[in-house]
């Protein structure tokens, strides 16, 4: 079963004295950073409002439980919280009904009038969606399935009705936002790009229109898209100061990409029990049997294995014919050619996982401008088939091929007009 979350919504007209654009959310944001910057707080609490007639009626116990049933299988918990324009997701490490004086110094003073049934003790925070349309899709994609809630809703929008907030939602994407982060590495500190920076909405235009059709696009991990959207501001903005720390974006994104396809799809297929890594080694290593006292269950593991750790697992599993990868990717022949067939070949052609290296060990300065271009080309397309477009056509092989496809039949239509001429 999916991992519960949670999901608010918040008014961000009841802001006093701030920018329409500054919501509470915002400000929470900014808060949070500060605190840990400052090393005053590594959290600060998000309170669920109601109004002062309300008796309180948040199942405290039952969100408890949730927390606790997330943290024994090693997933974090969200608060994903929307004002339908921008969507956040929050790090949630506690939740209590009321917080002493001390704790309200962690909190924005927009609460200080205000009666509160709920506070979300939260470690990290980031901005998930910042245009309405994205909003919308990603809510769509949060569903309610679970033994917390009475209705059945398959996904989420603007108008849904009839919930009682907080609510509990599971995710479909099933992404795990802060898990897959290195140690003491926080969302919050690294920022989002679309924060205080108006290209940000330029740059998903033209992501769309010249680069991945929405199709495609809301396929890809936040992860993958945050690393690509921050290369290509700085390029819309004309500073190209770091090309090789853009190049090394596009190549994580593949990363993270390709993690997600094979790793969470073998998790979202219901056979994460079934595989095995071994995290007391560096880096760890997959397996497909318990092969020591070291190894945890795949669907306890949450940090993304390199590319290469990754050709090796799919081609061996291929080799072996093992049972549980057959029925995840029985659908998937396609994708699983590419990766045992195509995918060696083109990083070895252009070299990708020795820059990919080369970068992260030895800086960013150590690529030629010329070759970081040719690695940002590879990887969008420009000029060439994309390898993230032939990542997700080989994936989504079928769903995906109406992109390149005419579908109607023009040849008659002309035939038929010539003789009408003639």
């Amino acid at each position: 079963m999916s991992a519960i979350h949670f999901y608010l919504t918040f008014n961000p007209f009841l802001n006093k004295n701030t920018e329409s654009q500054y919501t509470q959310a915002h400000e929470f944001h900014d808060l949070l950073a500060n605190l840990i910057k400052s090393q005053k707080s590594n959290y600060a609490y998000w309170g669920k409002i109601i109004n002062k007639e309300r008796s309180a009626q948040a199942k405290i116990e039952q969100m408890k439980q949730v927390l606790t049933t997330n943290q024994e299988n090693n997933v974090s918990t969200h608060l994903y919280i929307t004002d339908f324009n921008n969507l956040w997701v929050a790090k949630v490490t506690g939740i209590v009904d009321s917080i002493n004086k001390k704790e309200q110094s962690y909190t924005l003073d927009f609460y200080e009038d205000k009666k509160v049934e709920a506070w979300f003790k939260i470690s990290d925070f980031t901005l998930l969606e910042f245009a309405p349309q994205e909003t919308a899709r990603k809510l769509s994609e949060l569903y309610i399935d679970n033994e917390f809630v009475e209705n059945t809703i398959n996904g989420l929008s603007p108008f849904t009705t009839s919930i009682r907030y907080p609510t509990f939602v599971q995710d479909l994407a099933e992404e795990q936002y802060f898990d897959q982060l290195e140690q003491n590495e926080k969302l919050v500190i690294n920022g989002h790009h679309a924060l205080n920076k108006q290209g940000a909405g330029q740059v998903l235009k033209t992501l769309h229109n010249y680069a991945f059709p929405e199709e495609i696009y809301q396929k890809l991990p936040h992860a993958a898209k945050a690393e690509i959207e921050m290369a290509e501001l700085d390029i819309i903005e004309n500073r190209h100061h770091n090309l090789g720390r853009i190049a090394f974006s596009y190549l994580k994104s593949i990363e993270i990409i390709l993690n997600d396809l094979v790793i969470n799809h073998i998790k979202r297929s219901g056979y994460g029990s079934e595989f095995w890594v071994d995290p007391s080694i560096h880096p760890p290593k997959l397996h497909l049997e318990k092969e020591n006292a070291s190894c945890i269950a795949l669907s306890k593991y949450s940090k993304n294995f390199s590319i290469g750790q990754l050709i090796y697992f799919i081609g061996k599993c291929d080799k072996t014919s093992n049972f549980c990868f057959r029925k995840a990717f029985q659908n998937k022949k396609h994708f699983i050619n590419f990766m045992t067939k195509d995918l060696s070949k083109i990083l070895s052609e252009h070299q990708m996982l020795e820059i990919r290296n080369l970068l992260a060990h030895q800086g960013h300065n150590s690529l030629s401008p010329n070759d970081a271009s040719a690695i940002r080309n590879l990887t969008l397309g420009i000029g060439c088939h994309g390898l993230i477009h032939k990542i997700y056509q080989s994936f989504y092989f079928t769903e995906l091929r109406k992109l390149t496809t005419v579908e109607g039949n023009y040849k008659n239509t002309e035939q038929a007009s010539q003789k009408k001429a003639s």
